[in-house]
């Protein structure tokens, strides 16, 4: 059975995963948790949270599950959140799901979004659990969504950010402040002047030396024209104050959400999304384990915007061609080339196309239901492509612009050509290592 296994990527073993969810640095590892259901592959009957640990991003140990949603006020999830070492302890904030029985639309009546508080010594297990926000204590204009809570440290105690939809259908975020992890206070509601979909899900706030931006990822977003192709987007704004402003997309490939980020021990921003995406109307065909995590990207703010690369611990190994615009090669591969202009680069069933300042993902033939995304640009001058069994990820420009898409293919040898020169090099390589066997 071809169950299009990826080699350098992080997924479950068996049944799903989305959200990348407490990214975070505890005695010296590196903590990946993700939201997970072992007995489903759909989603859609326990949300707990799995977890991976490393600490060079090349080798992890998958750690099962940490948090199991056992309490009344999680009874139905739980949802995604963060975490935070202080102390030899670490800290996870969460939403837990409860939906209450009765004749509900679960928006504006019948769903409880439960900030919790979880504290753990090793971070393998998560017992000691305490609700520190309700719906009450929300303000009084949110529907009952507003979840998924991000807690950073500030000079004078802890900020959390958490993603909101109005009554009114508004998507917007909400800023509480705390001196103890334990009581918050509403700081500010962070909003865009015209209204940027219903719900902003994945709320992270990121302070750069040059702006305060806000990732999120905004639901109900009408397309206009190649814009917001997705049924749910993914991007972040420029903060000015309370005002959110120039919204831009973050990834703009089909398979790509809630995206999050930590400061590692070296200081860089990293960034890990969910190589996914909920409510498509395309599938992945696999039997036993349903989607993945993207790889590990270096986030930076440069000339207004931000920009991603992956991380240097997964950079190419050596070359497997010299300059070539024909070749046969593995299943998995990183390409690299200098367009310098117009560029036709097609990967079996897998296409991309540069033309009068429109790139064109074409997955029409490799994408299980997946067709087409695009980006204007102004220029094409270098593009780095990682392939792996089934997902590509590719980045523009020094990461100005990435998209992120899964891509199926029958057999192991890729028949690779393009317009212009380009190399081919070796994928990354990482191990997993299952805690009970280590």
């Amino acid at each position: 059975m071809n169950d299009y296994r990826l080699t350098y990527h992080l997924a479950p073993r068996q049944g799903w995963l989305n959200d990348p969810n407490g990214l975070c640095v505890h005695d010296g590892e590196i903590q990946i948790y993700y939201q997970a259901d072992p007995d489903s592959l759909t989603g859609s009957c326990r949300k707990c949270w799995g977890h991976f640990t490393t600490t060079d991003f090349r080798h992890y140990t998958d750690c099962g599950l940490a948090v199991e949603p056992v309490e009344r006020f999680e009874s139905h999830g739980a949802y995604s959140g963060s975490a935070l070492s202080l102390d030899g302890q670490l800290h996870l904030f969460y939403t837990g799901n409860v939906k209450e029985p009765g004749d509900h639309d679960y928006i504006r009546s019948g769903r409880q979004h439960n900030t919790i508080h979880a504290v753990s010594q090793d971070g393998l297990r998560f017992d000691q659990k305490q609700v520190v926000l309700t719906n009450a204590d929300y303000p009084d204009f949110c529907s009952c969504h507003v979840r998924d809570p991000k807690v950073n440290p500030t000079a004078d105690g802890y900020e959390m950010v958490l993603g909101a939809r109005t009554l009114d259908d508004e998507g917007c975020a909400l800023l509480y402040r705390s001196c103890d992890l334990q009581q918050w206070r509403l700081d500010a509601v962070l909003r865009s002047a015209t209204k940027m979909g219903y719900m902003w899900e994945c709320p992270d706030l990121l302070h750069f030396d040059q702006a305060d931006v806000l990732l999120c990822c905004p639901q109900g977003l009408k397309r206009q024209g190649y814009r917001y192709e997705n049924v749910y987007d993914n991007g972040y704004f420029i903060l000015h104050g309370d005002e959110a402003r120039t919204y831009r997309t973050l990834d703009h490939g089909f398979d790509f959400y809630a995206p999050q980020t930590f400061l590692d021990p070296r200081g860089r921003r990293i960034l890990i999304g969910w190589l996914g995406l909920p409510d498509t109307d395309y599938t992945i065909p696999t039997k036993t384990w349903m989607h993945a995590l993207t790889l590990p990207r270096e986030l930076r703010f440069e000339d207004g915007r931000l920009k991603q690369r992956v991380i240097e611990e997964l950079r190419p190994g050596p070359a497997l061609t010299e300059a070539v615009k024909q070749t046969k090669a593995p299943e998995t591969f990183v390409l690299k080339a200098c367009p310098q202009g117009a560029l036709t680069l097609t990967i079996d069933g897998l296409k991309l196309v540069y033309e009068n300042g429109l790139l064109t993902l074409d997955c029409s033939q490799c994408g299980a239901g997946r067709t087409r995304r695009h980006v204007e640009l102004d220029k094409l001058d270098e593009l780095e492509l990682y392939l792996d069994v089934s997902s590509v990820e590719i980045f523009i420009n020094d990461g100005e612009v990435s998209l992120t898409s899964r891509c199926f293919f029958d057999d192991s040898v890729r028949n690779v050509a393009a317009s212009c020169n380009f190399t081919l090099y070796q994928a990354p390589r990482i191990e997993i290592e299952s805690r009970d066997s280590a």
